[in-house]
C-alpha cells in the first residue's frame, strides 16, 4: 500500500473547488430565501457535494500522509496531536467570533445557540448533534469520528487487517438499510457510527490502496469516468431524482465520482510534473478557513444587500459574485495571518517538547 509521498497540487486545487461549491450553495439558498432572487438558475443547488468531496479527500489525505506510520503504536500520539491542532484551534477562534457577532449584531446573524454550559461544551468539543454556530460544523463531528477509527490502524501491525476492518465497516453500513435499519431514527451517537457518508472516508482509504496498482493511462480513464458521472449526478440531483435514501444517494451521486477523480488525479500527478496557479493553491490551503467562515458572512452580506431593495437581476448577480470573491479573499487572509501561524506555532511547541524529552 505504501508509495512515495509528494505534495499534491491537484489535491489542493480540489479542496479549493470543494469549499467553493459549498459557498455557492449557501449563496444560492440565501439569495432565494432573503432576496427572493434565483442565483445562476439555482445551478449550484448541488453545492453540498463539496462535503462529499471533502470526506473522500479526508480519507485519502489522512491515509496518504500516515501510511508509513500505520501499524506503529508509538506514532499514534503524534497523529492525535497533529489532528487536534489541525481541527480545534481554528474552529474555536471562528465560532467564538460568530458567537460574539450573534450577541452584538443579532439582526445580521442569529442562531438558536444558547449560552448554557452543556451547550457550550457540546459545541466546542464537536459532539454529534451539537448546536451549530456557523451551520457547517456537523461535518467535523464525522471527521473526528473518522480520525478516532483511524487511530486503530496504528495499533494493528498488519496493514491488510486494518484495511479489511475498514472494508467490513463499509459493508455493514451499506447492509443496515437492507435489514430495515433507519439511521435517522437513532440518537446522535448511534447515527455517528452508522451515517452513510462515512463510506466516503473509506473510499479515500481505498484510493491510497489502489493508486500504486494502476497505470497513468488508467488514471486518465478514472478522471474521465469521475468527471462524467459527477456532471450527470449534478443534473439528476438538481432535478430532485433519488436512487435511494438521501445520504446514500449523495454517496452514489458524488462520493463515487469523487473517488474516481481523486484516484485518477493523484496517480497522474505522481507520474507527471503539475503546476497549479498560486491563487488556486492558496484557496485550497485556506479551504478549512473558508468552509468555517463563509456561511455567517454570506448571510450577513445578503441581509445587507436586502436593505437596498435592489430590483435589477444583473446587478444582484454581480454583487453576489463580488460577495463570493470578498469571502474567498477574507478566508485566505484569515488562513495566512491566523490559521497558519497558529498551526505552525503549536506544531513547533510540540516538536520542542519532543526534543526536550529525548
Amino acid at each position: 500500500m505504501t508509495f512515495q509521498s509528494k505534495n499534491l497540487q491537484l489535491v489542493q486545487l480540489l479542496r479549493g473547488i470543494a469549499s467553493l461549491l459549498v459557498v455557492l450553495l449557501h449563496i444560492t439558498r440565501g439569495s432565494s430565501e432573503i432576496l427572493d432572487k434565483i442565483f445562476l438558475l439555482n445551478f449550484f443547488s448541488f453545492g453540498g457535494a463539496g462535503v462529499d468531496i471533502f470526506f473522500v479527500l479526508s480519507g485519502f489525505i489522512i491515509t496518504y500522509t500516515s501510511q508509513k506510520n500505520i501499524g506503529y503504536a508509538d506514532k499514534l500520539p503524534s497523529f492525535v496531536k497533529r489532528r487536534f491542532v489541525r481541527i480545534f484551534p481554528t474552529y474555536w477562534i471562528i465560532i467564538s467570533l460568530f458567537l460574539l457577532l450573534q450577541i452584538m449584531l443579532p439582526s445580521f446573524y442569529k442562531t438558536h445557540f444558547s449560552l448554557d454550559i452543556k451547550n457550550i461544551l457540546s459545541t466546542y468539543l464537536l459532539f454529534p448533534g451539537h448546536i451549530m454556530v456557523n451551520g457547517v460544523s456537523w461535518t467535523l463531528s464525522y471527521e473526528l469520528f473518522f480520525y478516532l477509527l483511524f487511530c486503530v490502524a496504528f495499533l494493528i501491525p498488519n496493514k491488510k487487517l486494518s484495511f479489511g476492518l475498514a472494508a467490513i465497516s463499509t459493508v455493514i453500513i451499506i447492509m443496515l438499510p437492507v435489514f430495515g435499519y433507519d439511521y435517522k431514527n437513532e440518537n446522535y451517537w448511534v447515527n455517528l457510527i452508522t451515517f452513510p457518508m462515512n463510506i466516503e472516508f473509506f473510499m479515500g482509504i481505498l484510493a491510497v490502496v489502489i493508486i500504486p496498482h494502476i497505470s497513468v493511462k488508467t488514471s486518465l480513464a478514472f478522471i474521465s469516468v469521475g468527471c462524467i458521472t459527477f456532471l450527470m449526478s449534478i443534473g439528476l440531483y438538481n432535478l430532485n431524482y433519488y436512487f435511494t435514501a438521501d445520504n446514500f444517494n449523495r454517496v452514489i451521486f458524488f462520493g463515487i465520482p469523487s473517488f474516481f477523480i481523486i484516484t485518477g488525479i493523484v496517480k497522474y500527478e505522481l507520474s507527471n510534473k503539475i503546476k497549479v496557479a498560486k491563487v488556486f493553491m492558496l484557496l485550497g490551503e485556506a479551504s478549512y478557513s473558508l468552509y468555517l467562515l463563509h456561511l455567517p458572512l454570506v448571510i450577513a452580506a445578503i441581509r445587507i444587500l436586502s436593505k437596498f431593495n435592489i430590483k435589477n437581476n444583473i446587478l444582484i448577480h454581480v454583487l453576489l459574485i463580488l460577495v463570493v470573491g470578498i469571502i474567498c479573499y477574507t478566508s485566505i487572509a484569515f488562513y495566512k495571518f491566523v490559521e497558519k501561524p497558529i498551526i505552525m506555532k503549536l506544531n513547533s511547541l510540540r516538536r520542542i517538547k519532543v526534543a526536550n524529552e529525548i
